[in-house]
């Protein structure tokens, strides 16, 4: 019989190859291997990563049945394994493993409700007894204070005691605390990632990555292989999609459970996925079993001035990408993640089809690669030579340094394709970001209006005119605005409506002659602000992007570093 090692290698290496004869090899591959005891965890964890790539990208019926038994049956193959050999993959997000993480407070609290008996503090793990001693001192009644001093109790077994017979984890009591606390939901959330818990989880079944998958009623079959380079980017993100939807209620819900547990068990988080807003998620089908989900923020967390989408990506049921994407004033700052074990399908095709979403939900005109998506503090992203990625879609450097260097080293690959670009210069190509100009965007990008940047202005003009009193600043910005816009009532609109005009006045406040903007302009400056706080947050990018004044304002007032 073929080693189990020799049969992984040869199943990894055809896997992502697709013709009869690749077919019919991974069929044979499947079948041994389904016969055969994988003992050593680099092998199993191997063939794990490759059944996961052909559950997404299956040749067949015939393929994507024994890749599902496979998948099915691989928590058993790990409860097989030699308590050390289990140890090994910890942290892999594999069924029948355990991972830890410091989860932050809206994940810990997700996790432990839908989990409740596989999450607890790997204490063994621990190193922050002085922290979660500060911690506790906040969150307990005063006349308790002393016992969990030095001389008395202390905090563990403070902890035991504070159960008072209650069947609850540590966990539990430590997230009960914190959410009885008389503190701001802000302050909770800082409170608890201080402390820097590791989280553990136990993995079963549908809950890890070995089994993570929506219901796709309707295979894609790969008969003709993947679609890598062999089209147009940009014509494909120009094209128009058949529809894209608000996603009802319950669609909204599994997605944005998928997308938090896809994140938890590769030990990561996302913003928008830990304060996700269930009515504002829009669902697209672009064909080739791709599912893509834009999913906005609540509205009390939304940022202070871009409008933001994550978005998430399942293919064949199967999630392969997740990000986000930064709109304002037309410009779309985008963070994209192709998960490891799908990087050899059809990325750039899937890449396309996010922004094809964005583009027409939210009409921008350039999109923006961040420095750390290239590689900037990113080792994964240097090593995945992700700088020629997006420049083989059209993105370029609007450094003129970086770029002059990229076409010394495209020039090398040209004359020797089997060069490549050494860390030290991929560190440097990372350096700067990329853009890509669409149809009507500017072809000077870099001169785009940034957040950070009217951020900065807010600050100078906090510091200048009020002496840093911050609350005397969003007083008096509320008051002039609402006088120079028109809307004494505006107390008495929505919560969130309310929550998003204080913190765009003090936008609103940098310009001076506000009060003398035509009555159109300010009307609509109000639709603006009261979008912000709305259900969706679409209609604010929208309104936002229409706004020719209020644009050309801020620009203004940034070049003047007013």
């Amino acid at each position: 019989m073929t080693p189990p090692r020799a049969l992984v290698v040869a199943l990894t290496a055809v896997a992502s190859r697709f013709s009869p004869a690749a077919r019919k090899e991974k069929l044979r591959l499947l079948d041994e291997l389904a016969e055969c005891s994988i003992t050593q965890p680099d092998q199993l964890l191997s063939f794990h990563e490759t059944l996961c790539f052909l559950r997404a990208y299956p040749d067949d019926p015939a393929v994507l049945t024994r890749v599902d038994r496979a998948l099915a049956g691989f928590a058993a193959r790990v409860e097989r394994l030699t308590p050390v050999a289990r140890a090994e993959l910890h942290d892999s997000g594999i069924a029948g493993t355990t991972l830890d993480y410091p989860f932050g407070l809206p994940m810990t609290r997700w996790l432990a409700s839908r989990f409740p008996q596989d999450v607890e503090v790997a204490w063994r793990k621990f190193e922050g007894a002085e922290r979660i001693d500060e911690a506790l001192s906040f969150l307990v009644a005063r006349a308790e204070d002393d016992a969990l001093s030095e001389g008395g109790l202390g905090w563990r077994k403070w902890l035991n005691v504070a159960k008072g017979g209650r069947r609850l984890t540590d966990l539990r009591l430590l997230l009960e605390l914190v959410e009885q606390a008389a503190l701001p939901e802000e302050a909770r959330d800082w409170l608890f990632e201080s402390l820097e818990l590791p989280i553990q989880w136990r993995l079963r079944g549908a809950t890890s990555r070995t089994l993570a998958r929506l219901p796709w009623p309707r295979p894609f079959f790969h008969r003709d292989g993947v679609k890598r380079g062999d089209f147009s980017f940009v014509r494909e993100v120009e094209r128009p999609l058949s529809s894209i939807r608000r996603a009802p209620r319950g669609l909204a819900e599994s997605l944005i459970e998928s997308a938090r547990a896809s994140l938890a068990t590769r030990l990561r988080e996302l913003h928008a996925f830990s304060h996700p807003n269930p009515d504002d998620v829009l669902v697209a089908e672009p064909g080739r079993g791709l599912r893509i989900a834009l999913i906005g923020l609540s509205p009390k967390f939304r940022l202070p001035l871009e409008g933001y989408y994550a978005f998430y990506v399942l293919k064949n049921g199967v999630p392969v990408s997740y990000g986000g994407g930064w709109e304002l004033f037309g410009t779309l700052e985008l963070g994209l993640n192709i998960f490891e074990s799908f990087r050899q399908g059809e990325s750039a095709f899937i890449f396309s089809q996010v922004l094809r979403a964005y583009r027409q939900t939210l009409g921008m005109r350039t999109v923006v690669v961040d420095p750390y998506q290239l590689g900037r503090d990113n080792l994964e992203a240097l090593k995945s030579g992700a700088f020629y990625f997006y420049h083989r879609l059209g993105f370029r450097p609007r450094d003129r340094a970086i770029l002059r260097l990229s076409e010394g080293e495209r020039g090398k690959i040209a004359r020797n394709p089997s060069y490549r670009s050494p860390l030290s210069v991929l560190r440097r190509l990372a350096e700067a970001e990329m853009y890509l100009t669409l149809p009507g965007g500017s072809r000077e990008p870099e001169k785009r209006l940034r957040a950070s940047q009217v951020s900065a202005l807010v600050t100078r003009r906090i510091a200048r005119e009020f002496g840093g009193d911050r609350r005397a600043a969003v007083r008096g910005a509320v008051a002039r605005v609402a006088r120079a816009l028109g809307v004494p009532r505006w107390r008495t609109w929505p919560e969130d409506e309310r929550r998003a005009f204080e913190g765009l006045s003090l936008v609103a406040a940098l310009i001076l002659d506000l009060e003398r903007w035509p009555r159109a302009d300010r009307r609509d400056l109000v639709r603006i602000l009261r979008a912000k706080g709305g259900v969706s947050e679409l209609p604010y990018v929208r309104l936002l992007h229409a706004h020719r004044r209020l644009r050309l304002t801020l620009r203004a007032l940034m070049e003047a570093g007013a």
